[in-house]
Parts: structure tokens; sequence; C-alpha cells
């Protein structure tokens, strides 16, 4: 049976940070027919933690109402380096470097998304195809005034540290995704929304619909303060041993909880229960569901 309109809006925003808009992604939904959910991946590392895992449940949500995932492993986009959140160049990676973290990142996906519901595609397919021509036509869509307008440059300029011309093509080659695959949505952390605005001007440039933007929050780690990172220590890997993960997780605040609670499960905790029996139970279920990753 198919679930209504209304509550397939109500699941999908709940979590998110911000969604543009829920009318379209009503009006979208009206339509009948299964969304093309997009999302982009740069695999620069070969292992992911539990914040990683925050779109991946948003997806399954999708496809558990019936949506087909569009996963694009930017085997391209991840030698560009994505200068999101980054006060320096990223240092660059091999196309064997990333084909190869790309292979552990699909096998780790699939133990949360249907493989059957997935279309799994490589956006070096099509910009290895590109000339030189068709780069330079691409780039003449944008304005460097409208990639300056972004905050990461903007903070970098600020503080006299070097942009380097290939991270103003970022934002430009990673919308072109979204008029490659014909994206009825995008989903990303609240960091993309700069890059995820720029796919919706192409493809209006193309006549095509705009794509609904889905934004979910940025996952705290352990420590509850600071964004969950290897490099910080607060991270629990999806790949850390089951006991580990259970002592990480029950190491979490109550609030924090709550938190781990909707953008890991998409749920809520049972309100009759004490909190200690609460996280007992979530940590129970991610070591299940995410520890066999």
């Amino acid at each position: 049976m198919t679930t209504p309109i209304d509550e397939q809006v109500r699941i999908l925003c709940r979590g998110t940070a911000k969604v543009i808009s829920p009318e379209a992604l009503r009006e979208r939904l009206a339509r009948g027919r299964p969304l093309r959910v997009k999302l982009g991946v740069d695999p620069t590392a070969p292992d992911i933690h539990f914040g990683h895992t925050v779109v991946l449940e948003k997806l399954r949500q999708f496809q558990e109402l019936g949506h087909d995932v569009v996963l694009i492993i930017g085997d391209f986009t991840a030698m560009i380096g994505d200068p999101t959140g980054r006060s320096a160049t990223r240092p660059p990676l091999t196309h064997a470097e990333v084909m190869a973290n790309a292979t552990t990142y699909t096998d780790q996906a699939f133990h949360l998304l249907d493989r059957s519901r997935t279309e799994v595609v490589y956006n070096g397919d099509w910009f290895r195809k590109m000339t030189y021509e068709d780069i330079v036509k691409l780039n003449a869509r944008v304005t460097l005034q409208q990639m300056l307008q972004r905050e990461d440059f903007k903070a970098r300029l600020d503080q006299a540290q070097e942009v380097r011309l290939h991270e103003l093509q970022y934002p430009l080659v990673q919308g072109w995704d979204s008029v490659v695959v014909r994206a009825d949505v995008e989903i990303g952390g609240t960091d993309q929304l700069f890059n995820i605005l720029v796919g919706r001007d192409l493809q209006k440039e193309e006549g095509m619909d705009q794509q609904i933007v889905l934004l979910v929050p940025i996952l705290e780690g352990l420590d509850g303060v600071k964004k969950m990172s290897k490099s910080l220590g607060n991270y629990v890997g999806v790949t850390d041993p089951p006991d580990e993960m259970f002592g990480k997780v029950m190491s979490i605040s109550d609030s924090l909880m709550l938190r781990y609670y909707t953008l890991l499960l998409g749920e809520d905790p049972d309100v009759e229960l004490h909190p200690m029996e609460a996280k007992k139970q979530l940590a129970a279920r991610l070591v299940r569901c995410r520890g066999a990753l």
C-alpha cells in the first residue's frame, strides 16, 4: 500500500536541517512516480564513521517509501577535492587511491541501502569525455562573483590564504552531476548548500525541474560539541569491534542520545524507558545495523 503523500513528507523532512522546499517535495511526490534521489560521495578515505551514515539513513527512508537512489561516486571530483570547510587546499589523490576507497564505501553503503533500488555511477564517466571547449562553456554559466560568495573561499581570501583555480570548479562539477543524472532530490550535509544550489541553477538552464534540496545536520561526535571526526578522536567507526562500538555509544550524554536516535535510526526512543535503558537499546541496535558495515 502506498504511503500517503503528507506522511511521506513528514518522514522525509523529519530530522533535516533545511528543505527547499517541503511544498516542492509534496508536489513532486504527487506526480506518482518514484523520485530519483541523488547523493554524491568523494571516497577520500577507506573507512567511514557514524557521521557519514546520517545521509545514508535518509536515503534508506526514501527507498523504503519506494524511491530510487542514485549514488554518484566522485572518482573525478575526489581528485579535485571538495573545498567545503577547508582552510587550505586538499592534497590530491590518485585515481587508483580513489577507486580503492570507492570499493570500501559502496560495500559499506549497501548494508543500509537496497542494492536493487540503487543506481551506482561514476562521474568520471562523463567528465573525462568532455573537451576543453565543453569545460569552457560550462564555466561560462557562472560568474567569479558567484563562486566568491562561498563562505570557505571568502574566509580564505580574507585571511590572505590561497584559493586554487581548480577548487572553484568543484561546485560547478557537482552541480553538473545533477543535470546528468536528472536528480529530483539531492541530499547532503548542511555544508553542501552552496554546491547543491549550483545544481539547481544548472538544471533550470537546461530546462529541467530543479532538484529539491534536503540537508541533514552534521552529527556531533561523542563529546556532543564538535562534529564527529576521526582526527578529533570523537568518532564511532563502522569497522570498530562490537564491544568498542557499544561502549562508545553508551558514553554519550542523554541529550545527545536523542539526536542519535533521530539522525541514525530515524525515530524517537520509547518515552517510557529509563534513559539508561533507552541508551542500551540505541547502542545495541547501532551495533546490529551499523556494526555489520
